[in-house]
């Protein structure tokens, strides 16, 4: 399972999942510039140097909870649900945030 920096999981995603005429590796793979373009919070984890939006003292921010495509019906929830994603990862780890991710998706 990939969790990105962003809280997004690329193994739920159709372009990583090789269902979408856009193929993508990844934002870990492609260092935050998959097919739709350079990702502002990859580089914003970056240049904080922190591992993940989660665990900046900043967070959470207007940009992380803003981070979606408006032409998503559900790109706003997907915000929301990221945000709780990184507050749990912060909180208890890599380990049970997949494991949390997993049971949530049904993966």
């Amino acid at each position: 399972m990939h969790l990105n920096p962003c809280g997004h999981v690329c193994d739920i995603c159709p372009s990583y999942q090789g269902e979408d005429d856009r193929q993508c590796s990844g934002c870990l793979d492609t260092k935050g510039k998959p097919w739709w373009g350079g990702c502002k919070l990859f580089e914003c984890v970056r240049t904080k140097g922190v591992n993940h939006c989660g665990v900046c003292n900043e967070f959470p921010c207007d940009i992380q909870v803003g981070h979606f495509d408006p032409s998503n019906p559900k790109g706003q929830q997907n915000a929301i649900m990221r945000t709780g994603v990184l507050a749990y990862w912060a909180k208890h780890g890599e380990n049970k945030t997949i494991e949390l991710v997993k049971r949530v998706h049904g993966l």
